[in-house]
């Protein structure tokens, strides 16, 4: 992994007594967890000794004491904070460390990801987007593994991720995913109200051939459009049946304009 330049931006934390520097760094001494601060300081300082942890997992606690508004300086790969503050700080210490090391379950399938040309920004990046997408997953050395049912959406994680500048120009403003949403939506409204509606059924017949292979919409997270697509499809296999169900044609339009209401 490539090496970070003051990746935590902690140079605005509260005045401590001591001088913040970027990560990653050697720290004067390696033994792992916290240290009694300087003598003489106007309050004590605790040094949590983190040199074993990537950067990824001290960006995870950076996080967790920012939001917790928990002043604080690295030294190297030292973390630094007032002694009035080293219980909770070693309380998050221990949450990140038991999230971080969570194992996948072994009974499901998974697919590994080899990360080992990655540069750290990289890295904390896709981390932070499949959280988002609530894609569970685990570290082996420079692999990350995910299910195998999240497959298809942590590719997509992965693309966004590693190759941000082949994103599509009318994609940058959201507009082509807008104008999806806007044709499903309209597609499944009309069909809710008349499963014979032609224009609807030819516009939810056309949707479901290109569905597959079209990207969520910006705001829609990975679970939710996966479900639209299944949707979609499941509309277009209705519309195709030879005797076509008008209720369940009806029923499954309603649901599909529910789930889009939020998005339009």
């Amino acid at each position: 992994m490539g090496q970070l330049s003051d990746p935590f931006n902690q140079r605005q934390n509260l005045d401590l007594g001591f001088t913040l520097s970027g990560l990653p760094g050697e720290p004067d001494e390696p033994d792992e967890g916290p240290e009694q601060g300087t003598e003489g300081d106007d309050e004590e300082v605790v040094v949590f000794e983190l040199d074993d942890w990537s950067d990824m997992e001290r960006q995870a606690v950076t996080d967790r004491l920012n939001l917790a508004t928990i002043g604080h300086g690295w030294d190297g790969t030292s973390l630094q904070v007032a002694g009035a503050d080293a219980a909770a700080v070693d309380n998050i210490i221990d949450i990140v460390e038991g999230e971080l090391n969570q194992p996948l379950d072994a009974d499901r399938d998974r697919v590994a990801y080899d990360l080992t040309e990655w540069d750290d920004d990289q890295v904390a990046e896709l981390v932070a987007a499949l959280r988002a997408q609530d894609i569970a997953s685990a570290w082996d050395g420079d692999e990350l593994y995910v299910y195998a049912d999240d497959e298809a959406a942590a590719d997509e994680v992965f693309d966004q991720v590693a190759h941000p500048d082949q994103l599509d120009a009318e994609d940058d403003d959201g507009t082509a995913g807008a104008e999806l949403l806007g044709e499903i939506f309209v597609a499944a409204d009309r069909l809710q109200h008349d499963a014979e509606d032609t224009e609807g059924a030819l516009s939810m017949l056309r949707l479901a051939l290109g569905i597959d292979e079209a990207a969520a919409p910006y705001g829609v997270d990975g679970k939710d459009w996966e479900r639209v697509r299944e949707q979609v499809a499941e509309l277009g296999t209705l519309l195709s049946e030879d005797t076509v169900d008008h209720e369940a044609v009806v029923a499954q339009a309603r649901d599909l304009r529910s789930a889009l209401r939020p998005f339009v």
